[in-house]
């Protein structure tokens, strides 16, 4: 019996080291391309993995929308909709509950203020962070559209990657949004004082603080992402072109941790905001995202403080019981 070899599930073989065997198992990495990094040879392999399945995504995506109208015309159909009635749908039900909202976001009369998406900053991103940028720009046009006050919006320098994603990855979609200007060259800087005087350009690291929003006035955002690499870049900018500045009233109504320094989105979402409250501090509880406001403690970081609370006790009860245990051991020595 003891000589009598017994077979096991996973067991290595006699005779055969373990080391050659789980390096006989362990297969070969591809050679690197010349001149690329493993990085950049891994990103490049993640982003035509994409590509490879970007078909495959957008007919997911055109089935959840046709499933999402089937069920939206039902509703409507059944006098479910909120309140919207089947007269305001038009007939044979078309259009689903975002459509009417829409329409009637049409007839509504815009605020008399302009907010202008300066994205002159095209050269000073990467390719990443253009497409980023990108993607705040669509969702500027997106609360604008829903918006109960909806404003003239105007984005400026669309050229270079930013027009290039907007052109080819994005479809060329923004030629058909409505209530939005487009143009590719920078915004137009009035010679008169009177009139530069309703220009003032949004910056966080401006002396000035805003406290409303003026009529007839034109607001500037900074269209860029640069992970607070360029310091006080959009007020130097203004300041270059004897533009005013100011910023936010954030530390006022609320505290934010870290930098209090916003997306072009967030500015855009909590000028519309106070625009419909005419309440600073409702608009940014509102759209600032609540991990970036201070005191705020997310489900998961709750779990694991309880989870490190109970964990503390316990070893504290072990300690007292083994502190007990010694306790009484000392005294049946004595």
């Amino acid at each position: 019996m003891a000589d009598e070899e017994v077979d096991r599930p996973g067991s290595i073989a006699v005779g055969i080291p373990s080391a050659q065997a789980s390096s006989a198992d362990t297969p070969k990495r591809a050679p690197l391309p010349e001149g690329m990094s493993r990085n950049a040879w891994k990103r490049e392999q993640k982003k035509q993995k994409w590509l490879e399945q970007k078909d495959a995504r957008n007919k997911y995506k055109k089935q959840k929308k046709k499933q999402k109208k089937v069920e939206q015309e039902k509703q409507l159909q059944n006098g479910k909709d909120d309140g919207i009635e089947k007269a305001e749908v038009g007939i044979g039900g078309l259009g689903s509950r975002d459509t009417v909202m829409r329409r009637k976001n049409d007839m509504l009369q815009p605020a008399p203020i302009t907010i202008l998406i300066d994205c002159g900053f095209d050269d000073l991103m990467t390719e990443k962070e253009s497409i980023s940028l990108s993607s705040q720009i669509t969702r500027c046009y997106s609360e604008n559209r829903r918006a109960v006050v909806p404003v003239n919006l105007q984005v400026s320098s669309l050229n270079g990657r930013l027009l290039d994603r907007f052109e080819l990855a994005l479809k060329q979609q923004y030629k058909y949004w409505k209530g939005i200007s487009f143009s590719p060259t920078e915004y137009e800087v009035p010679e008169s004082d009177e009139e530069r005087n309703r220009i003032i350009y949004l910056s966080s690291d401006s002396d000035e603080t805003l406290t409303e929003l003026d009529d007839n006035k034109t607001y500037i955002v900074g269209g860029i992402v640069d992970k607070g690499r360029y310091k006080s870049l959009c007020l130097n900018k203004a300041n270059s072109q004897k533009i005013k500045t100011a910023k936010l009233p954030i530390s006022e109504f609320i505290n934010i941790s870290g930098r209090k320094v916003l997306t072009t989105n967030h500015v855009v979402e909590i000028m519309l905001k106070w625009i419909e409250l005419r309440d600073w501090k409702r608009a940014f509880e509102l759209v600032i995202p609540p991990r970036k406001q201070e005191g705020f403690e997310s489900a998961r970081l709750k779990r694991k403080r309880e989870g490190d609370v109970q964990k503390e006790d316990l070893e504290n009860e072990g300690q007292d019981e083994q502190k007990d245990g010694e306790t009484s051991m000392v005294v049946v020595d004595e």
